[in-house]
């Protein structure tokens, strides 16, 4: 009965826990729908497509994150796992929840490095018309600094939404520099998704790592 009691209670930690990921993945979705609302593609908003596109392109690897961490916990669920004691369990819990929570800082790290690289190469072609301050008023990379997809995705939420009231302003640039920037920022986002690709690696072996550790301590599994 006490058995069954633990598995219960833990179905209900794993249901909250999964409800609690949605929240980080309506991010995409919230910035989807600025997208359809405003009017990209023109030279003085390009900025702003481009890094709405890098902010997107994290999506498969948050999702993927996401649904590495579901797998453990459902395993968690089972009667087996329950063979060593519901502490062996929530340790095992614990522990998927501090990968997540690192991963979220490894991808938070990934974003950091790209708007960095982004503004110093708008302010090059711009001969530094551009200052930090104007840069980041519009910046919706930036609404991820300091923050953690998976630990407070609404703070995220809060400033995404006040830098999309907000258009990209850029000075005029010739038609050759704009050609030329697109072509670095291409370069830009292919940076980036290597650097989330190896995150999210490192994240996929270590929940691999811990589900493993389940069945052997927990479920007392022989190999």
């Amino acid at each position: 009965m006490k058995a069954l009691l633990c598995i219960a209670l833990l179905a209900v930690v794993v249901s909250v826990t999964i409800a609690d990921r949605s929240e980080s993945l309506s991010l995409f979705t919230q910035l989807k729908v600025g997208k359809q609302g405003r009017l990209f593609g023109a030279e003085d908003d390009f900025v702003s497509l481009v890094q709405s596109e890098l902010v997107l392109a994290q999506e498969e690897y948050v999702r993927s994150s996401i649904s590495g961490e579901s797998q453990v916990l459902q395993e968690l669920s089972t009667a087996a796992a329950q063979t060593s004691g519901p502490q062996c369990v929530e340790f095992v819990r614990q522990k998927a929840g501090i990968m997540m929570n690192l991963a979220g800082v490894s991808y938070g790290s990934c974003l950091k490095q790209v708007d960095e690289v982004l503004f110093e190469k708008l302010s090059a072609a711009t001969e530094h018309a551009i200052t930090r301050d104007q840069y980041d008023q519009a910046n919706i990379l930036s609404a991820f600094r300091g923050e953690n997809i998976f630990v407070d995705p609404a703070s995220i939420r809060g400033k995404m939404q006040q830098r999309m009231r907000v258009a990209s302003k850029v000075p005029a640039l010739s038609a050759e520099s704009l050609g030329e920037i697109r072509k670095e920022l291409n370069e830009v986002k292919e940076h980036f998704v290597k650097c989330m690709k190896t995150a999210q690696d490192g994240l996929e072996n270590t929940l691999q790592a811990t589900s493993k550790q389940l069945r052997l301590v927990c479920a007392n599994e022989q190999e």
